[in-house]
Parts: structure tokens; sequence; C-alpha cells
């Protein structure tokens, strides 16, 4: 399966066929296992549709299995999925640098999604969230990050990298990103995010600093909807917050994020591909 992944590097037509299939085939397939479930056990429902989210990545899994048979003769150059290289900072360092990042990014880029309205599906998985609390950390804190990173970022980033510049191949996977989310709500926030994350991908070559990320965007809001199921979805840093306090913290998070990931950018010298 490794050998495979390695030489499966997709470029931009081939990507869009993998997230078309996983939008459509994938969903069906979730949705008729769910249906299924729920005819044998009744009382499945709500934390079934949590654990059977995996299901989506089984078609363009095995769309990749399937252009991958001949590709295991040689002709094509295997790409590492996962071959850090963390330069002078180090992998700790790294990591330790990167947990406030996430907040201070998510602080600084809060403002550009705020004034938009929460679509009812959302309210409706919060609360399937709260009320499905182990089967919602398994999917949403677990489940998500390592498959969803594996497939933007190790499976897609990494062929487009090898087809175009890092500038664009970021760009796309980001923009692949935000459209799995079907929803302008997650879709920008996730484009947002999918820019720093792949990023990191491409300086690092690092599949678990980027789940990592993932892991704690993802973890926190779990931990927020769950610890106060009473805040309404939309809710932000803006309303909770109070006055001189936020503009001072939004001055701190921009100045630290604006640090780290310069001295990240220079410290980072292992690029997956050379392109400028």
């Amino acid at each position: 399966m490794n050998q495979r992944l390695q030489r499966y590097l997709p470029g931009l037509a081939d990507s869009w066929n993998l997230v078309l299939l996983m939008i459509f085939a994938g969903s069906i397939l979730a949705y008729l296992t769910n249906f299924a479930i729920g005819l044998i056990f009744p009382q499945s429902k709500g934390w079934v549709e949590m654990l059977t989210y995996p299901l989506i990545f089984v078609p363009p899994l095995l769309l990749i299995l399937h252009s991958t048979k001949q590709s295991l003769a040689g002709h094509i150059t295997p790409v590492p999925v996962n071959e850090p290289h963390f330069g002078s900072i180090g992998t700790f360092l790294s990591f330790t640098l990167i947990l406030p990042l996430v907040f201070a990014l998510n602080y600084i880029t809060e403002p550009l999604t705020m004034w938009m309205g929460v679509p009812e599906f959302i309210e409706v998985f919060m609360r399937q969230i709260h009320e499905n609390k182990i089967s919602s950390l398994l999917s949403v804190v677990i489940m998500a990050p390592l498959l969803e990173e594996l497939f933007c970022r190790g499976i897609i980033l990494r062929g487009l990298l090898t087809h175009t510049t890092p500038l664009k191949a970021i760009l796309w996977s980001s923009f692949i990103f935000g459209i799995m989310h079907l929803n302008p709500w997650q879709a920008i926030p996730a484009f947002l995010l999918g820019l720093f994350m792949g990023w990191i991908y491409w300086k690092t070559h690092s599949l678990w600093s980027v789940i990592y990320i993932h892991f704690i965007n993802n973890g926190f809001s779990y931990l927020i909807t769950i610890l106060y199921p009473e805040l309404p979805a939309n809710t932000g840093f803006y309303d909770i917050v109070p006055g001189n306090l936020y503009y001072m913290l939004f001055a701190i998070a921009l100045i630290y994020s604006v640090t780290v990931i310069y001295t990240m950018h220079k410290s980072y010298d292992h690029t997956i591909s050379a392109k400028i």
C-alpha cells in the first residue's frame, strides 16, 4: 500500500477526480451504510453517522489502487508521503511553536468569516457532537485529521508539487480542501488553514506535522462544543473577549504568527519540490 501511494502522483485533473469521487460515490456509500445499520440497530442513530465517516474515502482509495497497478513496474519515481526535515529548529521546537500558532492564526483570520451565517445542518451537527461525545471525538478529532491530511496533503498536494509550482500546488490543494467541506461557513476557514498546512508540508515534507495542526484545530472546536453547548455555533473570539483586550490579543497573535512563520521559513531548508 505504501509503495503504491508513493508512486501515485496526481495532477490537477486527477486530484479533482479523486475529490468528486469522494463527494459523490463516497457519500452514497456512507449514507447507504448508515441507512442499513440504522435499520438493523435503530438505537445507533447519531453515533453511527460519525463512525462511518471514513467510508467516504474508500472510492478514491480504490481508484488509487487501480491506477497504481502498472506503476509498480518502476517507470514512476516514488515520492515518500512522509519524510520529515525540520531544519535547524528541530522536531520538538517545531511542534511546540505550532501549538500556539494554530490558535494565533485562527484568531487573526476569524474576522474574514464571522459575517457569514451558520447553515442549519452545521447546527444539527453541533448538537450531534454534544449528544455523541465519544463517537464525535473519534470522528472529528482523530479520524478527520488523519484521513483528510493523508488525502489532501499526503496524496493531492504531494502529487501537485511534482506537476506545478509550490504556490499553485498549495493554492489548489487548499481550495480542494475547502470545497470538500461543501459549505462556505467551513470552506473559507478550511482554505485558510489549508494554506498554512500546505506550506508546512511543502517546507518539511512531514505528514505528521499537518495532522498535528489539524488535530489541534478540530480538538479545540470539539472542546468548546462539549464544554459550552449553550454558545451559538457562530460565536467567535470577538464575542467573548472584551473590548480593548480583543485588539491587544489580536496584535500579539499577529506578531507571534509573523515571527514564527518567518523563523520557520528561514530554518526549513528541505522542500519537497525545488520549483519556484
